[in-house]
C-alpha cells in the first residue's frame, strides 16, 4: 500500500511506500530534536504492545523534558498521525520547512525509485512545503 502526499492546486506530488513515509517523518523528527528522532526511529523495532508503550513513554519523557510540544505540538501530531491518511495546515508546513531547510539530504529519496527527483526528494519537498505555506494550502496524504 502506497502513500501520496499532495496539496490542492499544487504542481507537487510525492508517491512512496510506507517505509519511505516513515523515513521522511523520521528525518523530520530528527531535525526537531536528535534525542527524540532516535527514539522515534526506534518505533520500527517495536513488536509488542509493551515495546510500543515503552517507546511512547521515553518519547513523552523527551518531549516533556525539552518542552518540544510548547512550539511544535502540531509537528508532533503530524509525526504520529495515521500513515493511511492525514492532513496538516499550511502553518505546520512552514514549521517543518524551517526545521529541515538547512539540512543537506543530498540526493536521498523517500519516494518510489521511479518517482525520485534527480536533485533529491527532500529538496523538492522543501519547495513543496514553502509552496503550501505561501499559498495557504493544506498538505494531505492518503
Amino acid at each position: 500500500m502506497g502513500v501520496t502526499i499532495k496539496a490542492n492546486n499544487s504542481k507537487y506530488s510525492f508517491d512512496m511506500g510506507g517505509g519511505g513515509f516513515f523515513d521522511l517523518r523520521s528525518n523530520i523528527a530528527n531535525a526537531l530534536d536528535a534525542d527524540f528522532g532516535n527514539i522515534y526511529r526506534n518505533i520500527i523495532h517495536c513488536h509488542s504492545s509493551e515495546m510500543y508503550k515503552e517507546n511512547d513513554r521515553v518519547a513523552s519523557e523527551i518531549i516533556n523534558s525539552k518542552r518540544l510540544d510548547d512550539e511544535y505540538e502540531d509537528v508532533l501530531d503530524f509525526l504520529y498521525m495515521s500513515d493511511i491518511e492525514g492532513k496538516i495546515g499550511y502553518k505546520t508546513c512552514k514549521k517543518i520547512y524551517d526545521l529541515i531547510k538547512d539540512i543537506d539530504f543530498g540526493t536521498a529519496g523517500f519516494q518510489y525509485a521511479m518517482h525520485r527527483c534527480p536533485e533529491g526528494d527532500y529538496e523538492v519537498f522543501k519547495r513543496f512545503l514553502k509552496d503550501c505555506y505561501s499559498h495557504k494550502r493544506n498538505m494531505v496524504w492518503s
